[in-house]
């Protein structure tokens, strides 16, 4: 799942196949270039999917999984590894519906999933953000309303009843085209808005991993702006 991710992020940059391949394998250089390795058969297997998915047309990969298939080692990787014969069975199923789409003959590659230029960067060190929670839990934007977000229980029937906030620590760009940021967000959600001065009050902190934030997003979270932390820096 973690590939597929970087696979969807490292698609949009407008570079021929092969860079956006080498891209790949430096991201897990273990599992693309030891053929030892336990995920080297389930890399090449998922680069070669998620390419074929997204009419990326790379004979290198696609050669790379097809040859996977035929000699039967990812098959064999899994059994060492345990997998039991039935799901074996469905295993190679899946490794044959692969191989005919890998055949297959692509349609042309859509040239509006490709970035023409460096994402914005929607925010800056130092920024600090409020937005609303239910349960602690801030608005799904991936579902079609607020509403059908689960709060901090688990349950859909999202109703804002606190709010929690952040300031950003540190952005960059991945592959000098991606925006990414790292916020670091207080532990526990307030009955009340945070505002700049409560927020350096003795307030407990936890950093989050570096994320990506579209304007869409920022927009269905509700983020607003309180201000900026010149004494942020990176930790």
């Amino acid at each position: 799942m973690d590939l597929r991710s970087t696979v969807s992020a490292v698609a949009r940059l407008p570079f021929d196949s092969d860079k956006l391949v080498d891209i790949l394998c430096e991201t897990e250089p273990r599992a693309a270039n030891n053929s030892d390795d336990e995920e080297h058969a389930a890399f090449w297997l998922v680069v070669a999917d998620q390419f074929a998915k997204r009419s990326i047309t790379c004979d290198r990969a696609r050669d790379k999984a097809l040859a996977i298939i035929k000699n039967g080692s990812d098959l064999a990787m899994h059994e060492k590894l345990g997998m039991k014969p039935p799901d074996l069975a469905k295993r190679r199923k899946m490794l044959e519906d692969l191989r005919v789409r890998l055949l297959a003959r692509q349609a042309p590659r859509r040239p509006g999933t490709v970035l023409k230029q460096p994402q914005t960067l929607l925010m800056v060190v130092g920024d600090a953000l409020v937005y609303p929670t239910c349960e602690g839990e801030c608005i799904n934007p991936y579902v079609a309303s607020k509403e059908q977000s689960r709060n901090g229980a688990g349950r859909i029937g999202w109703k804002q009843d606190s709010w929690s906030a952040t300031i950003i620590i540190d952005v960059g760009r991945a592959f000098d085209f991606l925006a990414w940021y790292r916020p670091l967000t207080i532990s526990n959600a307030t009955t009340t808005k945070p505002t700049i001065g409560s927020l350096r009050l003795d307030v407990l902190w936890t950093i989050r991993r570096p994320g990506v934030c579209s304007a869409v997003h920022s927009r269905q979270w509700n983020w607003r702006r309180l201000g900026h932390c010149r004494s942020t820096r990176k930790s």
